[in-house]
């Protein structure tokens, strides 16, 4: 794990959020990022299709994906797989793309797929159909510089680190957003539904409960609008959600 920092490249949403943390040979680190830099790289516009059995015609010939230049190899994987850092395995039922931007940040004097109209691709025992426009456009590649520091060397000590950060105490709370809580910790202790619903119209206590967790900050993303808290000498995870019926 590089606490110096390393830099990513991406044509997708940033790789890891900020502020997410790892464990590493038993100490722990903090992940954060700073974008240092965008910019546009030669992309083309692509038509796939494909579903499970598919087979070209008897006429047509097959390239292996193996064969095909890197530029093309490049723009199939990011077509099939999407972005690197957030890429899936190949598709299981089907998979069709109309119209999409494909990357050729190299340019494209050595493609054999850019303006050559359909071509039959097999590549992990599926043979694609692919047809990659002459015409000319741009997708923007992000630059991403991420850092780790060290917050905790033990197990002890990361929770201890957890706790100094985020543990928001609720002590302080007014009686009608107590009994909300308080309802909510009792429904907690219930393994198979485990949830307080405040139907209907919203009560004064949810309210209020809302509006004090305002000002404590919540977790880190994917756990967003959630609170570390603790209340009566005790610790909870406690999240607050609405919906409209």
């Amino acid at each position: 794990m590089a606490e110096d920092g390393v830099v990513l490249r991406t044509y997708g949403r940033r790789p890891i959020r900020t502020e997410q943390y790892a464990e590493r040979e038993g100490a722990y680190y903090r992940i954060d990022y700073e974008r240092t830099g965008a910019e546009e790289v030669q992309a083309r516009r692509a038509d796939l299709s494909w579903e499970s059995g598919q087979e070209a015609p008897a006429d047509e010939t097959v390239v292996d994906y193996a064969d095909l230049p890197e530029v093309d190899q490049h723009a199939l994987e990011y077509l099939i797989r999407g972005p690197e850092y957030t890429r899936e395995g190949h598709p299981t039922g089907s998979l069709g793309a109309t119209d999409s931007q494909v990357p050729y940040p190299r340019g494209t004097a050595d493609s054999e797929l850019v303006g050559s109209g359909t071509t039959w691709v097999e590549w992990n025992d599926r043979v694609y159909r692919v047809t990659v426009s002459a015409d000319e456009t741009t997708l923007t590649r992000r630059t991403f510089d991420y850092t780790a520091t060290r917050v905790a060397e033990s197990e002890s000590g990361f929770r201890k680190y957890v706790a100094d950060r985020y543990l928001g105490s609720l002590e302080d709370l007014s009686s009608e957003a107590k009994s909300v809580l308080e309802a909510a910790i009792e429904a907690g202790r219930d393994q198979e539904y485990g949830r307080y619903e405040d139907c209907n119209e919203s009560s004064p206590g949810y309210e209020r409960l809302k509006q004090r967790m305002e000002s404590v900050s919540d977790l880190p993303d994917p756990h967003s609008d959630h609170w570390y808290v603790s209340y009566e000498g005790e610790r909870y995870l406690l999240e607050i959600s609405g919906w409209v019926a």
